[in-house]
């Protein structure tokens, strides 16, 4: 009999069509997707971001202001640990920027950061504690351990307030030696209020023998570094003629320095009747 044209042509299709469902089956036992035997591989997910990327992204945020952004990058990084990040949410919290100020938020991103041994961690969590207000009750002992702690790693405000509190013996015992010890290392570190201190506790001889001379020199540096304070006590010294010849002219200068800085006092002593021009 003689061969069917179509059909000896149709059996090389019916071949190819019955290999490809083995083909397909044997993908489908194997959980595959037939689909993909006709397109690419799917390209890989990307890995999520590390609490590293996340803490930058907050960082960039803050320097933006925007701070919705900054909280959404910076709150799963200080979640997983990432000190940066628990440093800046604390921060938010305690200056009341780009959040309600809240230190007993402030504390609890500060804390994991302070305990590991952040230095600006324990120094915030001092000034938290010292003032108390928002959640956390006032604590000058445990204040004085912070500023401590954060003082011996070098920062200069925390020595500062940790010779506040040692001359005035609060929440750690009065030592007017070893207060003008921790002002000495703040302000040769830079701090202003630390230059202004000295100069004080040498105007007021407390601890040491009065000098008039070396309390001028003391303002002078802490006004020079921008601490209005100083700038005021200096217009006081001229006034009254401590230290220096009296001169009201030159302490009006003083005063009004001090006052256009927003110095309150200097304000209310350029307002005094027996200051004239």
């Amino acid at each position: 009999m003689a061969a069917n044209p179509r059909l000896s042509a149709a059996v090389p299709l019916l071949m190819g069509a019955a290999l490809l469902l083995q083909a397909c089956d044997a993908v489908d036992s194997t959980g595959a997707s037939v689909a993909s035997l006709f397109s690419a591989a799917a390209p890989p997910a990307p890995p999520p971001p590390t609490a590293a990327d996340l803490s930058a992204a907050g960082m960039d945020a803050l320097r933006q202001r925007d701070w919705k952004a900054a909280l959404a990058a910076l709150v799963p990084a200080a979640s997983q640990g990432d000190v940066q990040a628990q440093v800046a949410l604390g921060s938010m919290y305690f200056t009341g920027i780009g959040v309600q100020r809240d230190f007993a938020d402030a504390s609890h991103w500060l804390t994991p950061a302070a305990e590991g041994g952040d230095a600006t961690a324990q120094y915030m969590l001092g000034r938290i504690t010292d003032l108390g207000g928002t959640g956390v009750l006032q604590d000058r002992k445990a204040a004085a351990g912070w500023y401590l702690r954060a003082s011996e790693q070098g920062n200069a405000e925390a020595q500062y307030h940790l010779g506040l509190l040692i001359q005035n013996g609060t929440g750690i015992p009065q030592d007017p030696a070893l207060a003008l010890s921790w002002f000495r290392r703040a302000a040769d570190a830079g701090n202003a209020q630390a230059m202004t201190a000295i100069g004080r506790i040498y105007a007021e001889g407390r601890g040491v023998t009065e000098n008039n001379r070396l309390a001028m020199e003391w303002y002078r540096r802490g006004a020079e570094a921008g601490d209005t304070d100083a700038m005021t006590d200096i217009g006081e010294a001229y006034y009254m003629g401590e230290g220096v010849p009296q001169s009201r002219t030159i302490a009006r200068q003083w005063l009004e320095r001090g006052a256009a800085a927003g110095n309150e006092r200097a304000a209310q002593r350029l307002a005094m009747p027996e200051l004239p021009d």
